[in-house]
């Protein structure tokens, strides 16, 4: 994640992570004393209201150095499910899997239209589009969210 003083970047949103991020450098700088209670509370619910980077910004320009829960650079460490590096399990089915089979079933759906079509007529042809939505809900269901949850647990 990018500097939250940078100004290429003051109009991208915060999220919640982001915010409580900047209430906890604040707090390490109260508790360094460079803010007092006053200056604490103000620039925490500042925190707390802020809905871009840029309105981080301003609560950080006097403040030095490296913040706490962020990089040498100043900027915001990602959360920690999104740093994780996002291995495959070897019990859940790779998404990649599921992207393939979900973009191969309509050209299959269609070959299979038109064959069946030309073959014993139209009238009933039309029923293989249904594979589509079929497959989706058997190659995103097929682990009923139980995949991710395991591999959260996992690691913790």
């Amino acid at each position: 994640m990018s500097d939250f003083t940078d100004p290429s970047e003051s109009r991208i949103r915060l999220s919640n992570t982001e915010r409580d991020q900047a209430v906890a450098a604040l707090e390490a700088h109260a508790r360094d004393g460079r803010l007092t209670d006053a200056e604490l509370a103000t620039r925490s619910a500042a925190a707390r209201a802020a809905v871009t980077r840029g309105d981080l910004g301003p609560l950080f320009a006097d403040l030095p150095g490296a913040l706490p829960g962020s990089n040498a650079t100043g900027t915001f460490a990602p959360a920690d499910d999104a740093s994780r590096d996002r291995t495959w399990d070897r019990d859940e089915p790779p998404r990649r899997r599921r992207y393939v089979w979900t973009a191969i079933v309509p050209f299959i759906a269609l070959i299979l239209f038109f064959l069946t079509g030309l073959i014993w007529g139209f009238a009933f042809s039309w029923l293989w589009f249904l594979l589509i939505p079929v497959v989706g809900i058997i190659e995103y269901s097929s682990d009923g969210g139980q995949g991710r949850d395991r591999n959260r647990n996992r690691d913790r």
